[in-house]
């Protein structure tokens, strides 16, 4: 009889297998944080300059507490993100700003939060090496690129997972203290995203098959009064028509199927239905086997994450004509990861507890290379689009003026971000950063020309050339220095190529002595500045002040010497 690879491997080294395993799931996860880190960007986009910016720039204007509280549980796409708010909010009152880097990590924070208790949860080591083998294949893939990629906007999508599974891990628990912690977190999921209503008749259930009754009356009382409070004032975007005739109910169905089986068809839309109902099928099959009673929390995960596509699906299926958004990828990679992990259980010989995972091992492996492969273009395509946006507004001073934008109304996107920008809660990224130079010396020589200052409504500009004699020319290493009685302000700037310099001083090296400093006009404090310019070199940073200004102190104007 001929045996496997992995057969062997579990024969002559068992100890050996349970660190091969768990190196194995720390692969994807380490290369999702290194895509993760390469990504992540201080910018908003999209979603985030509604239900971040908008939010800081209505807390800045300290509005009673009733206000506040009216901001914080306002209805957006019939979702009331009460709890994504909670950390802009709290990040505007710790720090009085907010920052996307750091929110994207919490985002990130929460998946692997989650991971960590349901790990935990499955019980003995074997168990929770099977766990984790299979959560990390399933969900640390670039299919969940929104979410991984862009937790600012999609925070709620990893945040609700996390609130869902500390909930059903309370209610398994069978505790008191568990009860109250269970009620808490699906509280707080319901205000984080609709889907979190879920969570409550999911509860009922459990705590009606284990016959706790007193607990299930006070767990009603809970669900009542939370759905009171969700539907008060309730109203549903007049975009997002649902439709209830027998054809829009059948969209919904395929819909839901698509999303269930979206992970597994790896972009073949046609498959997703199929494999929908290939997850139903087992999930049933291991139900009608007594999964219930052998493996309640993950039985309960599971129908959440079900249900809550379900419901994703009655709410979005007209709107996203057929198209599963990456950000939804989350609930059902989490369905096949614990109904996979039931399957596991069921074919699990104790004798060799990790024969089964490390079979799989290779199989779950090239599922996540390819997913990986699948949706590189997807995920590239995101991060381009964002940050085109991003540098076309830093370059302009203004929304919509590139390829992208960074909202789909750049005006309304310009006025947000201009006034969080001129309140100082929050600064989009800058071309032209502040530096400090405090052992700058005055240069001994110098050459220099400033071709042109500007000043719009929008953006300052300065442009020109600057060198040191007999010294080559360093591309970034030319800075522009803004100074009046109260300020001096040095920034870095563009560097610009300049072959007419090299051309007439061929004695020199000066092709990169070219620069260009921008700035947006609301950035700059409003003064008369004498312009300077510093070259920053390896025996130290020389400058020399000009006599060109910038006087911001009314319309804003750029005045060259001599002209």
């Amino acid at each position: 009889m001929i045996s496997s690879p992995t057969d062997r491997l579990a024969r002559r080294w068992p100890r050996l297998v349970p660190w091969v395993l768990i190196a194995a799931a720390a692969l994807p996860v380490g290369w999702m944080a290194l895509r993760v880190a390469a990504t992540l960007r201080n910018v908003a986009y999209w979603d985030e300059i509604d239900s971040a910016l908008q939010l800081l720039l209505r807390l800045h204007d300290q509005p009673g507490w009733r206000q506040v509280l009216n901001d914080l549980f306002a209805i957006t796409n019939e979702h009331r993100t009460v709890t994504s708010r909670l950390l802009f909010a709290g990040s505007y009152w710790l720090t009085g700003t907010v920052n996307f880097t750091a929110i994207g990590l919490m985002g990130n924070a929460f998946i692997c939060g989650l991971c960590a208790l349901v790990v935990f949860e499955a019980g003995a080591a074997a168990r929770r090496i099977r766990m984790l083998v299979l959560l990390a294949g399933l969900l640390f893939q670039l299919q969940h690129y929104e979410n991984f990629q862009w937790s600012g906007g999609s925070i709620d999508h990893f945040q609700i997972v996390l609130l869902a599974g500390a909930c059903v891990a309370g209610l398994t628990r069978g505790s008191r203290t568990g009860f109250l912690a269970a009620s808490l977190f699906a509280l707080l999921a319901t205000f984080t995203l609709a889907h979190g209503i879920v969570l409550w008749p999911l509860g009922a259930l459990l705590l009606g098959l284990e016959q706790r009754w007193r607990r299930l009356a006070g767990w009603a009382v809970v669900a009542a009064a939370s759905l009171a409070f969700f539907l008060s004032g309730f109203g549903a975007n007049p975009g997002h028509q649902i439709a209830l005739h027998a054809g829009a109910l059948g969209h919904m169905l395929r819909y839901w199927l698509e999303i269930l089986g979206a992970p597994l068809a790896l972009g073949a839309g046609a498959a997703g239905p199929f494999l929908g109902i290939a997850l139903l099928v087992l999930f049933g099959r291991l139900l009608v086997k007594g999964a219930w009673r052998r493996e309640k929390p993950a039985v309960a995960l599971a129908l959440w994450a079900i249900g809550s596509a379900a419901l994703i699906a009655v709410g979005r299926a007209e709107l996203a004509h057929g198209l599963v958004y990456s950000r939804y990828y989350v609930l059902s990679g989490l369905a096949w990861a614990l109904v996979l992990f039931i399957q596991f259980e069921e074919w699990t010989d104790p004798a060799r507890p990790h024969l089964v995972t490390l079979r799989a091992l290779p199989l779950l492996a090239l599922f996540n290379i390819v997913a990986n492969i699948r949706a590189a273009h997807d995920a590239r395509s995101w991060v381009i689009c964002r940050d085109n946006a991003a540098e076309y507004y830093g370059h302009y001073g203004r929304d919509g003026v590139g390829r992208f934008s960074l909202y789909p109304d750049p005006a309304r996107a310009t006025k947000i971000i201009r006034e969080v920008e001129q309140a100082g809660l929050y600064r989009m990224p800058e071309p032209c950063r502040p530096r400090q130079f405090p052992r700058a010396t005055p240069a001994a020589s110098f050459s220099y020309f400033v071709d042109r200052i500007t000043v719009d409504d929008a953006l300052v500009a300065i442009e020109g050339w600057a060198a040191v004699p007999g010294r080559a020319a360093t591309a970034g290493k030319i800075h522009v220095i803004l100074q009046s009685p109260r300020s001096r302000l040095i920034f870095t700037t563009l560097p610009m190529p300049r072959p007419d310099v090299a051309a007439v001083h061929t004695g020199e090296r000066w092709l990169d002595a070219g620069f260009r400093f921008q700035r947006r006009r609301w950035l700059l404090p409003k003064e008369n500045f004498q312009v300077g310019l510093l070259i920053e070199s390896e025996s130290g940073a020389e400058f020399m002040m000009t006599a060109h200004r910038l006087d911001m102190t009314g319309k804003g104007v750029g005045l060259i010497a001599g002209e």
